[in-house]
């Protein structure tokens, strides 16, 4: 949560908005349960990267109406009113449709790195996108997007009202991945899997543990790799003498070595 006196200060004096001065401001996490009972940290985007990401927007929606503008004129032999009607349809749906169609993201939050996600860890559904889109005629449209900004300020979670209606939260994604980060792991054609069963697992599953070991690797936690560890054996139905970190990575390869040659 940020400080409520900064915004009550900006405010106050008449200042401009005052996301400039909380977008110097420490950033915050979220931890999330996932389906799996698994922890994992996010961090959650300010109100600075969020306000930047929706300028990015902006100036796409600003370009297009120009573009509308110059072709009127040649449109005018048709229908004025079904034209503007028409043309209208993508900047107001525009928001809904992207993080529809781009996991959570527009052009802007593409951009700035940022994502919609939802509280349970997981991809937010229609429903929740839907959700959010409604409610920015509220929290965004309404006095140039003051409402906004004081919602997430005082949210915990860094939320306006159509996350918390829809049960959402954006948060930074990672602007550089290299090897370390993601799920694959090269095995040689004769590697034999210990664990066949790990193919029931989801790809999110298996990014789950990658991403457990990646943190264990920077911040060492014993106790995170045992939890990670007895919840993939309980969900494959099996017993394994091997550490938890051993067990886990052993996970990832066979799932890698499986999957490639499904």
């Amino acid at each position: 949560m940020y400080p409520t006196n900064i915004i009550n200060f900006c405010l106050e004096q008449k200042l401009p908005n005052p996301i400039f001065i909380l977008y110097l401001l420490p950033m915050q996490t979220i931890r999330i349960q996932t389906s799996q009972n698994i922890e994992v940290e996010y961090q959650l985007a300010g109100i600075g990267d969020r306000m930047v990401a929706y300028l990015v927007d902006l100036a796409i929606l600003a370009a297009y109406v120009f573009v509308l503008v110059l072709s009127n004129e040649a449109l005018s032999y048709l229908n004025s009113g079904i034209i503007t009607f028409l043309f209208m349809l993508p900047p107001l749906f525009y928001s809904l449709l992207c993080e529809t169609f781009m996991n959570g993201q527009t052009i802007g939050k593409k951009a700035k790195g940022i994502q919609v996600i939802s509280l349970d860890g997981g991809q937010a559904s229609f429903g929740q996108y839907l959700a959010r889109w409604i409610f920015s005629l509220i929290d965004i449209a309404t006095g140039w997007g003051v409402v906004a900004v004081v919602m997430i300020s005082l949210s915990e979670k860094n939320q306006r009202l159509g996350d918390k209606v829809a049960g959402t939260t954006v948060v930074r994604t990672h602007s550089k991945t290299n090897i370390h980060d993601t799920i694959f792991e090269e095995t040689a054609d004769i590697y034999k899997p210990l664990y066949p069963g790990v193919v029931i697992l989801s790809e999110r599953d298996v990014s789950l543990v990658k991403e457990v070991l990646n943190r264990n690797r920077k911040t060492p936690n014993y106790s995170l790799l045992i939890k990670t560890a007895d919840k993939i054996k309980s969900v494959l139905g099996l017993q394994s003498n091997h550490e938890p970190e051993d067990f886990l990575r052993t996970v990832i390869k066979d799932y890698n070595h499986i999957t490639a040659r499904m």
